[in-house]
């Protein structure tokens, strides 16, 4: 980036880690009269200088200790993403308690600014990160995990009680959301990955758009509220009945159709286009492995408690889902749709459902996880050829 974005940024960065990490160390001074300050003040002393390294460093630095700096800029992108937003609670404590300031409304600041300030964190610790798998496993991962839970993640600190709407929101994740947005679009602009594009492809041709959506409806409609157990009602039996109508379920399905859209339908999937941009399959890699990715990211669910049957599930049906996902995104031209599609899907499922976690299937249940795969699949690869290729393959050489 010029100078006058860069050094805004980097300013930025050095001033919210000196409030932060300063806020923690004199608290930690105060703290039973500065008894853990021995061991603790020299640990957040050592990873304050850590953190300063990367704000000062220019391209010529890196022939010098090369290694130290890569394993620091790793570090220090996994350290701020997870760390940072208990610093800023710890500092919400601290105003709360030394000034006059109320509580609530710090609550309400710091839930704004969780949403902006990795922004700095992103573009200083992870600008020079050159490895395509180190910046697909950092986006995945910290990044993801990190802006997602932020708010959570800040509330998780039991000094302050916070509001149960403030908590609702938090645990949504969708604030996180609008955050991650915003960290991975300027750090996919600084490593040469054009934005998405929002408005449809002009090229497209109608027919194939309205197939998209018909498939998508009819898939949204039949996943949340078909009620038939057997091959002779599971295409006519429909419940059309919302078991939780919540802001809660609301939220909570609104979140991934930003976010992890934002993450495997732009951000990873555009990695991958720019890495296999001379090779003859750059878009049946692309969308291969990104898809994988998305399918085999879903066994995180089994730690949230959800049974190991589901989650695989899950994951298959996800990977499959991804493919569809991932061409509606390239032949449309808008990040929107798939965004939609994404959001429908958990939407009304969690709605109808009741809960935000599979259930364990049966027999049946397996049967037609196999039968949506092979559409999903089937709709995947008739999109990946003929003069439907052409318009994504155009698509693509555009950005």
């Amino acid at each position: 980036m010029t100078a006058y974005v860069d050094q805004p940024f980097r300013r930025w960065y050095l001033g919210q880690l000196v409030v932060l990490m300063g806020a923690a160390l004199l608290q930690l001074l105060i703290v039973q009269n500065g008894d853990y300050f021995a061991t603790g003040g020299l640990l957040l002393i050592i990873l304050f200088l850590g953190g300063l390294l990367p704000a000062y460093e220019t391209g010529t630095d890196y022939r010098d200790w090369p290694h130290f700096r890569r394993f620091n800029h790793y570090f220090q992108a996994i350290f701020q993403f997870t760390v940072m937003p208990l610093l800023v609670m710890n500092l919400v404590a601290m105003l709360s308690k030394w000034t006059p300031l109320d509580s609530q409304g710090l609550i309400a600041v710091a839930f704004f600014y969780l949403i902006f300030m990795f922004v700095p964190i992103g573009y200083v610790t992870m600008e020079p990160v050159k490895s395509l798998i180190g910046r697909i496993l950092l986006l995945i991962s910290v990044v993801f995990s990190g802006l997602i839970g932020a708010q959570a993640t800040m509330l998780a600190w039991p000094v302050l009680k916070a509001p149960a709407v403030f908590e609702m929101v938090g645990n949504s994740g969708i604030l996180g959301a609008f955050g991650f947005v915003l960290t991975v679009g300027v750090l996919l602009m600084v490593w040469g990955v054009r934005g998405p594009a929002w408005r449809l492809n002009q090229q497209a041709d109608w027919r194939w758009l309205t197939l998209i959506g018909v498939v998508s409806v009819a898939f949204i409609i039949w996943n949340a509220f078909g009620a038939g157990e057997s091959w002779q009602t599971t295409f006519t039996q429909f419940a059309f009945k919302l078991q939780a109508f919540s802001w809660k379920m609301f939220l909570g399905g609104l979140e991934p159709g930003i976010a992890e859209e934002w993450l495997y339908r732009f951000a990873v999937l555009g990695l991958l286009l720019r890495a296999f941009k001379q090779h003859r399959h750059q878009l049946d890699w692309a969308v291969g492995l990104s898809s994988g990715l998305f399918g085999l990211w879903h066994l995180t669910n089994a730690l949230a408690g959800q049974a190991l049957t589901a989650t695989l599930e899950q994951m298959i049906f996800a990977a499959s889902l991804g493919g569809f996902l991932a061409i509606s995104y390239l032949y449309s031209g808008s990040i929107l749709v798939p965004m939609t599609i994404h959001a429908g899907v958990d939407i009304f499922s969690m709605m109808a459902s009741g809960s935000q976690t599979m259930a364990k299937p049966d027999a049946f249940e397996w049967q037609t996880i196999i039968f949506t795969v092979i559409v999903f699949g089937l709709i995947t690869i008739f999109f990946l050829t003929g003069k439907r290729r052409q318009v994504m393959q155009a698509q693509v050489d555009r950005y």
